[in-house]
């Protein structure tokens, strides 16, 4: 299997489409995908407007629970990842749905449980990993800190087992298999053509 990293933020519906895409090819190409997490509000915010992505001086993992929108969703997927990478996989795929589908809110405890619950994970191991909240934002920081020195500005970014990286915005959710692995292969071909094309993007009106 080879291994693909993909960066997530769950507020963000490209990263949605881009997991969703992803957990379709991912058997059909034998490809093993690794969640990170990046923060979209840690990278947006004025404090960190003017520094490199590697030395923010506002970091998420420093603040209250009740302030920013996207850390206990962040702490929440740590926990589950404690339950191995395919119930990571699962949960984090049910509260993107949750999100962006359902529209539910991800700083809301029920939210997180009917995740899990969709998920098949073990809510009670989950409640007490996620309860350890130490050694989540410990986590968290590490995959923030991965992103920054890779110089991820957006997700869904993917990192290729050439150590290729790139972000690509998907604008429709793609679940059709053959669709999907087409999908798939123009953009992974994007980033090995010799040409090193760095920037596609439609004008808008």
């Amino acid at each position: 299997m080879r291994r693909v990293t993909v960066y997530l933020d769950y507020l963000c519906p490209f990263a949605w489409r881009g997991l969703e895409l992803a957990y379709v090819v991912a058997p059909q190409l034998a490809l093993d995908f690794e969640i990170r997490h990046y923060s979209l509000e840690q990278g947006n915010h004025p404090e960190n407007a003017s520094l490199p992505r590697n030395a923010p001086t506002w970091k998420l993992v420093e603040q209250p629970l009740e302030g920013p929108r996207s850390l206990r969703a962040f702490l929440a997927s740590h926990a589950a990842r404690q339950q191995g990478k395919a119930a990571h996989l699962r949960f984090a795929l049910e509260l993107f749905r949750l999100r962006h589908q359902e529209r539910r809110k991800l700083d809301e405890d029920q939210t997180l449980v009917d995740a899990v619950s969709r998920a098949g994970l073990d809510l009670e191991r989950f409640m007490a990993d996620l309860e350890d909240q130490e050694s989540r934002r410990l986590e968290l920081a590490r995959d923030l800190e991965q992103a920054g020195e890779l110089g991820v500005f957006g997700t869904p970014t993917f990192v290729l087992p050439s150590g290729d990286a790139a972000y690509f915005r998907f604008t429709q959710l793609t679940t059709e298999p053959e669709l999907a692995v087409n999908l798939w292969e123009l953009f992974t071909s994007v980033l090995y053509n010799g040409a090193y094309i760095e920037t596609i993007r439609r004008p808008r009106p």
